[in-house]
């Protein structure tokens, strides 16, 4: 599942579109950080001190609004 909604986040580009989408700022650190450093959810859970599946939420939240502004721009 990890490499599937990276492949997806990475063959649009959608990282372009972080600071349009409406999501906390702590949810999109999260996501600068799962794209830059390429940590396992785990990891990243326990430095936020919340579960692994939550991570995987965030990262599917991003990549479904994050999909919107890409068809927005490419339609």
């Amino acid at each position: 599942m990890k490499s599937d909604i990276l492949k997806y986040i990475d063959e649009e580009n959608l990282i372009q579109y972080i600071d349009k989408v409406n999501m906390t700022d702590r949810d999109k650190e999260i996501v600068k950080i799962f794209l830059s450093e390429h940590p396992t959810y785990q990891e990243l859970g326990d430095r936020y001190e919340i579960s692994h599946e939550r991570i995987r939420q965030i990262l599917i939240k991003f990549a479904r609004k994050g999909h919107y502004f890409y068809r927005k721009d490419h339609v």
